[in-house]
C-alpha cells in the first residue's frame, strides 16, 4: 500500500493478490494557488487472470473430495477379504478387525492429513490449480500409508495357532475336516500381501 499527496495531485494505491486497484484524483484546470477546488476523477485498474485462476482452482477443490481406503478399482477377492474382516465370518471362524476407520481415526494419520488439505486450500485460493491437485493427492496417499502403517503395528485379536502353524479344522460349510497350511507368522490383514497393498486411494467428483 502506498500514498503519494502533492498540492496538485493525490494518488492511492492498494495492492493484493491478483488485483491492484488505483484511485487517481486530477485538479481542475488553473486551480487556485491556494489549492482546495479539485475535480474528482476516478480510474481502476484490475488485474483479473489471477482471479480467474483462483476461481477456477476453488472451483475445482469444491467439485472433489478424495477417498482413502479401498478405491472402487481395487480388485473384487479384496473388497470380499475386507469385508470378512471389517465384520467378522462366525461361519470362516474370523473375528471382527475394523482396520480402515480406525487406521484414519489415529491422531498422526489425522494431522498428516489435514495438513495436506490446509494445503490444497491455499494452494487454491493462491490459483495453483497443479499443486491444489497434487495437495489433495497427497492427503490420499496419507491415508493409504496410514492403513497399511496400522496393519505394521499389529491388529488384535492376534492368528490363531492353526492359522500360523497349520493344522486340521472342521470345514462347516463342507462338513468334513480339512487340513490348512499355517502362513507362518502372526500378522492379522496379511498373508498373501494382495489386500495390503490394495489400499490406496482416488479423487471422485460430488
Amino acid at each position: 500500500m502506498s500514498l503519494e499527496c502533492s498540492p496538485v495531485t493525490f494518488m492511492y494505491t492498494h495492492e493484493f493478490p491478483g488485483r491492484q486497484r488505483k484511485t487517481v484524483i486530477f485538479p481542475k484546470k488553473n486551480p487556485p494557488r491556494s489549492g482546495g477546488d479539485f475535480l474528482i476523477r476516478l480510474r481502476t485498474v484490475e488485474n483479473t487472470a489471477a482471479q480467474e485462476k483462483r476461481n477456477a482452482a476453488l472451483r475445482w477443490l469444491s467439485g472433489h473430495a478424495v477417498q482413502a481406503g479401498l478405491p472402487a478399482s481395487a480388485p473384487a477377492r479384496a473388497r470380499f477379504l475386507l469385508a470378512i474382516q471389517e465384520h467378522g465370518s462366525p461361519v470362516m471362524r474370523i473375528p471382527p478387525r475394523p482396520v480402515v476407520r480406525p487406521a484414519l481415526s489415529r491422531p498422526e494419520t489425522r494431522a498428516g492429513m489435514a495438513e495436506a488439505l490446509r494445503e490444497a486450500a491455499a494452494a487454491a485460493h493462491a490459483g495453483d490449480l497443479p499443486k491444489t491437485q497434487a495437495a489433495l493427492e497427497a492427503c490420499g496417499q496419507l491415508g493409504a500409508d496410514g492403513i497399511r502403517a496400522y496393519i505394521d503395528a499389529g491388529i488384535a485379536p492376534g492368528n490363531s495357532p492353526v492359522t500360523v502353524h497349520g493344522g486340521w479344522i472342521y470345514n462347516r460349510p463342507a462338513g468334513k475336516g480339512v487340513y490348512i497350511s499355517g502362513k507362518g507368522f502372526d500378522r492379522p490383514l496379511y498373508d498373501t500381501g494382495g489386500l495390503y497393498r490394495a489400499f490406496s486411494w482416488e479423487i471422485v467428483s460430488r
